[in-house]
């Protein structure tokens, strides 16, 4: 396909970043904050959040206009060998552009929320909008879809956004990948050693219950202990992000 035609083709398609007001409420965090009790609840405030994972489109667009990212050009400091590792020739896809963007580091999906005015969302902030289900369904159907999405053969291409969508409007928080949040080393140890006393030592030892507000919840544990051992350079083929902010940011498609 001349590239050219390609090119067109891919910018004559443009999903605006919309972003979902998630309202102020009341949370229990998976994990007993250090300054709290267990099964203590913390107030979150009112946020907004993308409505949808960040696309191999709109990745394009922001490698285009902030060439420092591209493939090949980024400092092994920001992202290791595996960056976009899926893109040829710096470019994504055409079966996947609506498809999650992977294969990004901490850095990188950072920088792209910043470009856009926005922020990467708190582990908090991401886990209090995760914790809703599906409008008139419960929260073991969510259960459900979870648990499907660990035990099910990965597609060697991801399908596109929009697939599961929570009581506010946000999709893909579940069943589609995992997704970087600003704090996502706030459970990793703190020293050298995994013989370490912190956090990550015990969370899956017997004594990880004893920090957990729901022992129970499969689901959190792995993606607590999914971002445990992440470091920010990292990428991984199931691993996006999608951005917050205070207040609502229009996007401006080009």
């Amino acid at each position: 396909m001349n590239p050219f035609l390609f090119l067109s083709f891919f910018l004559s398609f443009s999903l605006s970043a919309e972003m979902v007001k998630i309202p102020a409420g009341n949370w229990r965090p998976f994990l007993k904050e250090i300054n709290s009790r267990l099964g203590e609840s913390i107030k979150i405030k009112s946020f907004y959040l993308d409505k949808y994972p960040v696309t191999q489109k709109e990745y394009f667009e922001f490698i285009e206009g902030n060439p420092e990212w591209k493939k090949g050009k980024v400092s092994s400091l920001f992202a290791d060998s595996g960056y976009l590792g899926d893109w040829k020739d710096n470019v994504p896809d055409n079966r996947t552009s609506h498809s999650p963007v992977t294969y990004v580091s901490w850095f990188s999906a950072n920088a792209y929320c910043q470009w856009k005015g926005k922020r990467l969302p708190s582990e908090s902030e991401w886990e209090y909008a995760a914790s809703f289900p599906e409008a008139g369904k419960n929260k073991k159907v969510m259960e459900s879809v979870i648990l499907n999405w660990y035990g099910e053969q990965k597609p060697e291409f991801l399908p596109s956004i929009g697939k599961y969508k929570n009581k506010f409007g946000v999709y893909d928080q579940h069943g589609m990948i995992w997704e970087w949040v600003f704090d996502f080393n706030n459970t990793s140890v703190t020293g050298d050693s995994r013989q370490d006393t912190d956090l990550e030592s015990n969370l899956f030892c017997g004594g990880g219950s004893l920090k957990a507000n729901d022992f129970s919840n499969y689901a959190s544990y792995m993606r607590y202990g999914y971002r445990a051992g992440l470091k920010g350079w990292y990428t991984a083929k199931y691993l996006g992000f999608r951005c917050a902010s205070n207040q609502y940011v229009k996007d401006n498609p080009l």
